[in-house]
This record gives structure tokens, C-alpha cells and sequence, in this order.
């Protein structure tokens, strides 16, 4: 027997969270994602339900993530692990091997630390909480500094310095290969170098404000203002084209949830979950609609 194309003997499937086709999964997602495009509409319940949702959720998530990797594991696993050990024997810390005794220093001082900055909460102006925010903005400025100076800095000059190609086709070898690219020439490789370095050398230019301009610097200035120009719109291109992606993938996602085996009868797909839950979200919004145009003209 089955009510709503949904097997009634035995476990439902409706409920069989290990099921093939999770109908309550599909509802959900149905729901989710037609409640968030609903915004486009206008501010209405099912975004608010969604977003509460989102943010409910993910609170929850990083709150027991915190509460696992920050609290559990540092206070109770790596300490007890590490009384636990015989002499001589060693634990990994950061990286490091040490010893024993010295991890449970370091767990302890960090557990001190965490007090000491959760008594912000009791005595907001107290001394206490100064030290460890201190201790932790001046590491995280050093490890990104050195980080940022090392991954971009660095390795800009590094590309920016380097002999031109001399291996790779030539032109007359690439015209007359039908499967050959044309950046695998030799003559693309130092076109696009060039083009680079001219780039980079007047986006340069155009920040240097020590002495005054000359009308060639200006124009070097130009060449890099039109560089700078480029770089945006391609970067905010491939930003547009990567939400176009996530919005395909949503809809292709949508199309899926409308294939037979989520139907709740028979092979239709009108009687799928993104069909009717579109459906009951329009009506609701209509009726809330003519309700709140009712109160107006009342």
C-alpha cells in the first residue's frame, strides 16, 4: 500500500534517512532554495525562515567546532594524553615532538590564556583579558605579514624576473600542426612576458608620487591605469561567472528532485517537491499579499 507514492509497510522511506531517494532531503532542499530565491520577489517569510535557518545552523556548527578543537581536544585529550606516556617518550605540539611534561606546560599556559580572556565577560575594563588579546594579535600580524610578504610579494618578483623562451614552436611549426595550441610557442610565451612586465612596471609607476611627473611618465601612468582597469573587470567577471556557476548547480540541482522516483504520484513531475513547494509559496505569498492590502484599506 502506499499514500502519496510512499511505501506504508514496514519503514518508510519518507523517514529512511539511508533510503536511495530521501524525500524528506528533497523537500527540504526544495524548500531551502526556493526560499532563498524568493528574495528576488521581495523580503518575505520563507527568506526570513531560510535565513534564520542558515544562521541558526552554522552558529551551532562552529560553536560545537570551537567547542571540539578549542576546548575538548586541548584540554582534555592532549593533556590526558600526554600524562599518559611513559619517560622518554614524546608528543607532537605545533609540529614539534617534545616531551610530555613540556606539552602540559604549554596546554596549561593556553588554558590560562582562555581563562583570562573569557573574564572579559564578568569584568569588561579588567587587565586580564589584555594579555592574551595582545599575545594573539601580535602573532597573527606576524605569522600574516610573513605569510602575505612570502606568497605574494616574493613570488610576484620571483615571476616578474626570469629569462625570455627559448624553447617551445615557432610560428611556422604551429601553423602547420593541427593539434598544437599557439601559447606553446615561442613567440606567445615572450609576448605575454612582455606584456606583464610593461603591465607591471606602470601600474608601478602610476602609485609613484615623490617627484614630479614628466609627459612620458604620465603616459606610462596611463598605460597602468588601463592595466588596473583590466584587472577588475576581469576579476569581477569571474566573480559574476562563479555565482552563475553556483546558480546553475541549484537549478540543475532543483531539475533533479523533479525525476520519477521523488514524484509523490506516479511518473508526474508536476507532483514533485520543487513544483508543489513553488506552488504553496506563491499561493501563501498572494494570500499574504491580498491580507496586508486588506488591512491597508480597512
Amino acid at each position: 500500500m502506499t499514500i502519496l507514492g510512499l511505501q506504508t509497510a514496514d519503514a518508510l522511506p519518507f523517514f529512511d534517512w539511508t533510503a536511495d531517494t530521501d524525500t524528506l532531503g528533497a523537500i527540504l532542499v526544495s524548500f531551502f532554495t526556493l526560499a532563498v530565491f524568493s528574495f528576488l520577489y521581495k523580503d518575505n517569510p520563507f527568506y526570513k525562515i531560510a535565513e534564520h535557518v542558515f544562521v541558526g545552523a552554522g552558529t551551532a556548527y562552529f560553536a560545537l567546532q570551537y567547542y571540539q578543537e578549542g576546548i575538548l581536544e586541548p584540554v582534555y585529550e592532549h593533556i590526558q594524553r600526554a600524562a599518559e606516556l611513559g619517560q622518554g617518550e614524546l608528543i607532537e605540539l605545533g609540529g614539534h615532538a617534545v616531551s610530555p611534561e613540556l606539552a602540559i606546560i604549554f596546554r596549561s599556559l593556553a588554558l590560562i590564556l582562555s581563562l583570562m580572556l573569557a573574564s572579559r565577560l564578568f569584568f569588561p575594563n579588567g587587565w586580564a583579558a589584555r594579555w592574551p588579546l595582545a599575545i594573539m594579535i601580535g602573532v597573527y600580524a606576524a605569522l600574516k605579514m610573513t605569510g602575505e610578504t612570502q606568497s605574494k610579494f616574493v613570488l610576484m618578483i620571483k615571476g616578474a624576473i626570469h629569462p625570455w623562451a627559448t624553447s617551445g614552436l615557432s610560428l611556422g611549426e604551429w601553423w602547420n600542426s593541427p593539434i598544437a595550441r599557439i601559447e606553446e610557442t615561442v613567440f606567445f610565451q615572450n609576448f605575454a612576458y612582455a606584456v606583464f612586465l610593461i603591465g607591471l612596471l606602470a601600474t608601478l609607476a602610476h602609485f609613484m608620487f615623490t617627484f614630479r611627473r614628466s609627459r612620458a611618465f604620465s603616459s606610462l601612468s596611463r598605460i597602468g591605469i588601463i592595466t588596473l582597469m583590466i584587472t577588475f573587470g576581469s576579476m569581477f567577471g569571474f566573480t559574476v561567472l562563479g555565482r552563475i556557476a553556483l546558480l546553475i548547480e541549484r537549478v540543475d540541482t532543483l531539475g533533479q528532485l523533479t525525476e520519477p522516483q521523488y514524484s509523490f504520484a506516479g511518473d508526474s513531475p508536476l507532483l514533485s517537491p520543487p513544483w508543489i513547494i513553488a506552488l504553496l509559496m506563491i499561493l501563501s505569498l498572494f494570500l499574504m499579499r491580498g491580507t496586508h492590502t486588506g488591512d491597508e484599506a480597512s
